[in-house]
């Protein structure tokens, strides 16, 4: 007979079944309120696009009329252009419909993301579960650990990454849920070949979603080979891994490195250093190398002195070839090293992280301090430093960012893997007083970062529902009735601002006076403005189009500029008569 269980066990088992509910609970619930929110944001934001997600549009035409080649970019990775491909392939959407299906792609990757991190949740559950107690000290209970998590994953997911802006990171950070998954799986004994080779393959795809997955797989091959039981034995494992996330990558590295000439893993690491570190410039238009070594072998020209007008007059094609391969455009610059600049640039990137923690996350921070020092900071430290594989890769991460550039959306999935492994390790004294204190704290956690989600999932059903308006395609269309036709070159004046209304009418620009020099043009002599509106005939531009943003600029509308609709974008016809009713 075995031997006679405790009070305690018995307390346990009657209580797991209860457990069990309360967890099925919280994930169906959040489950459910992940598909609203997001869905209602995607829906919200369903005709807007950024310039990133017009390059990888772009892209996506490309591949669909000349194949995978096509994909093969300097600046941009992959996969997601890809996925909008075929995205718009399936759907068969008109332009109108364009953006929208973008954002729906978008919305598909962020339920993909919440799987995957659900996966991810269920290991560090799991790992925690196994570990022993310190000094009789315990976990978080599941319902709470997960309801936390939960609440990480969608307030940091929907607030920094969105489903609003067209970017890979939310492709990335599902690879990256993944690969930690699989660590923790490899660390609590699951360390085969079976699993270093589906490890070896998620970062492979991870690389092709977003390049800098390339430097970081190699952090988390070496974490999962530590993670073993016998480091040493598990090496053949981790060179399978190796060796697959190499194969994966193999075609991206030889279509990258034929093209710029030696070997590349892609090159906006390479841009975006050049742009924030050597200062690099101005914006996109690459006339001054700053602090960089080389030169430029092909830059955007230089048409008009003051105010300054670039065109982009070179084999790059899509709808802003300014901004759809930098590489061409920076090409034979060379980031340098200077010292001053560098830290100027840490410290920069470190501030941002900083006010992201204490600003943004300020109730996450508050509830894991709260449980911390009034539970056993001392037990919580231990399991926190014991938790190693999975911030090591985060912290790895983020010191790379730290080097050259910190945007919110980059960090925010490395956030997630912090914060989560934090409250993983949070240590309680057993009793009521320490299940009460969980209970508050996750109640706490559930007002301060869950209204606030709540309230911006209604407002955005509520602005989705009532917005019908496509206030860039009524652009588009109002250009296409004065005659502006798919293929013409335009230029632009205000440049780096809205530009949706040009892809969905399939022109070029082909030149531009950036933002911060627009009011230069409307403040110049008739004589001048003449001869700025005479370089852009000159490299073949159709129309000119020029965004107001009332109220940081005003200007009388000069002779021959037609407004828009009733927006604020005006239009100047390079035709002779400059007759812009002619064609209506």
């Amino acid at each position: 007979m075995g031997a006679i269980p405790s009070p305690a066990q018995l307390e346990t088992e009657t209580l797991r079944p209860t457990a069990h509910a309360a967890v099925r609970r919280i994930r169906l619930l959040f489950w459910a309120f992940a598909f609203i929110s997001g869905l209602a944001q995607a829906w919200n934001t369903r005709h807007s696009m950024n310039s990133d997600g017009i390059s990888y549009l772009d892209m996506g035409d490309a591949y669909l009329a000349g194949g995978w080649k096509m994909l093969i970019n300097g600046h941009w990775s992959p996969f997601y252009p890809w996925l909008l491909a075929v995205a718009r392939s399936v759907v068969k959407a008109s332009p109108y419909w364009e953006f929208t299906v973008v954002h729906l792609v978008n919305f598909f990757l962020f339920m993909v993301a919440l799987a995957a991190y659900e996966v991810m949740l269920g290991e560090f559950v799991r790992s925690e579960q196994r570990t022993p107690q310190y000094d009789g000290y315990a976990m978080l209970p599941e319902w709470a650990l997960r309801l936390i998590g939960y609440l990480v994953f969608l307030w940091l997911s929907l607030t920094l990454i969105t489903l609003e802006r067209a970017s890979p990171d939310m492709l990335m950070s599902v690879f990256v849920y993944l690969a930690l998954a699989i660590i923790l799986k490899i660390r609590g004994g699951w360390d085969g070949w079976g699993a270093f080779a589906l490890l070896g393959l998620i970062l492979g795809a991870g690389y092709i979603a977003k390049t800098p997955m390339f430097p970081l797989a190699f952090a988390f091959l070496a974490v999962a080979l530590l993670s073993t039981a016998n480091p040493v034995r598990a090496v053949p494992r981790a060179m399978l891994a190796a060796s697959l996330f190499l194969l994966m990558s193999l075609p991206l590295l030889y279509g990258l490195s034929k093209m710029s000439g030696h070997f590349s893993i892609g090159d906006s690491g390479r841009w975006t250093y050049l742009t924030e570190v050597n200062q690099t410039g101005p914006l996109w238009y690459m006339q001054d190398l700053g602090t960089a070594g080389g030169r430029f072998l092909h830059p955007p020209q230089k048409i008009f002195n003051f105010p300054p007008v670039y065109a982009f007059v070179g084999p790059i094609g899509g709808t802003l070839p300014a901004w759809y391969d930098s590489f061409y455009w920076s090409q034979g610059a060379k980031p340098k090293l200077v010292l001053r600049r560098q830290v100027t640039a840490v410290a920069r990137n470190a501030a941002l992280c900083l006010d992201q923690v204490f600003t943004h996350e300020a109730a996450l921070l508050a509830v894991f301090l709260v449980l911390c020092f009034t539970a056993q900071p001392g037990a919580t430290l231990r399991r926190f430093l014991g938790l190693w594989p999975v911030w090591v890769p985060a912290l790895v991460a983020v010191c790379m960012y730290l080097q050259v550039l910190v945007q919110e959306r980059y960090v925010a999935v490395f956030f997630i893997l912090v914060w989560t492994a934090l409250f993983a390790s949070v240590r309680l004294s057993t009793g009521a007083a320490a299940r009460r204190l969980v209970a508050g704290a996750t109640i706490a956690l559930l007002f301060t970062a869950g209204l606030p989600l709540t309230y911006a999932a209604g407002e955005d059903l509520e602005h989705g529902i009532s917005r019908s308006r496509h206030p860039q395609w009524e652009i588009a269309e109002s250009l296409r009735l004065m005659g502006v036709h798919p293929g013409d070159r335009v230029g632009r004046i205000g440049g780096a601002h809205r530009i949706e209304w040009a892809r969905l009418l399939r022109v070029r620009v082909i030149a531009e006076i950036s933002r911060e020099d627009a009011e230069y043009f409307w403040s110049s002599s008739s004589s001048v403005k003449a001869q700025v509106i005479d370089s852009f005939r000159h490299v073949g531009a159709t129309v000119i189009v020029a965004h107001q943003i009332p109220p940081a600029e005003v200007f009388v509308v000069p002779p021959g500029w037609q407004r828009i609709a009733a927006s604020d974008f005006y239009v100047y016809r390079l035709d002779a008569s400059n007759n812009l009713s002619a064609k209506k």
